[in-house]
């Protein structure tokens, strides 16, 4: 429910609506203002990630997703999915495989020691968990973002 409506509901406490937006808003845009200045020159571009969760990120920051699963976190690759992601690692010289905090590894610690990358976390916070890098979605999208600077790497 928008403020407007839950001041409407709630005349009493609009100001307090509006307010609680307002500082979110600010919140949120300098999350995004450090997104675009922290991916805005990196080293590599390509984001290999054990499936295809960050696709928007990927857009908005001007990266490219390289899933090595898909869409479906649980789904196995075939062989055939396993080399060409390897070959594609080796040939953009991608230097991290990242994977989710709620789903196995494996797949993508497969892929970076083949191709001696390394593994990272992005958290697609789904829930939050004793794995999650941060309590809230400003905490977590900040541990992402420092993730992908360091795994790209970004100056």
């Amino acid at each position: 429910m928008r403020p407007a409506a839950l001041g409407g509901q709630d005349p009493g406490n609009r100001e307090t609506y509006q307010q609680n937006l307002a500082a979110l808003t600010a919140k949120l845009d300098a999350l995004d203002q450090d997104f675009t200045d922290g991916l805005a020159d990196c080293a590599n571009q390509d984001l290999v990630t054990s499936h295809n969760a960050f696709g928007y990120l990927a857009r908005r920051y001007g990266l490219n997703q390289v899933g090595i699963t898909g869409l479906t976190p649980e789904a196995e690759p075939s062989a055939g999915q396993l080399a060409a992601v390897t070959d594609f690692v080796d040939a953009h010289d991608v230097q991290t495989i990242y994977f989710e905090t709620l789903v196995s590894p494996a797949i993508a610690k497969t892929v970076a020691s083949e191709t001696g990358a390394k593994t990272a976390v992005l958290d697609p916070l789904e829930g939050l968990n004793d794995d999650s890098e941060g309590n809230d979605y400003l905490e977590v999208m900040r541990a992402n973002l420092a993730n992908i600077e360091a795994g790209q790497p970004c100056r």
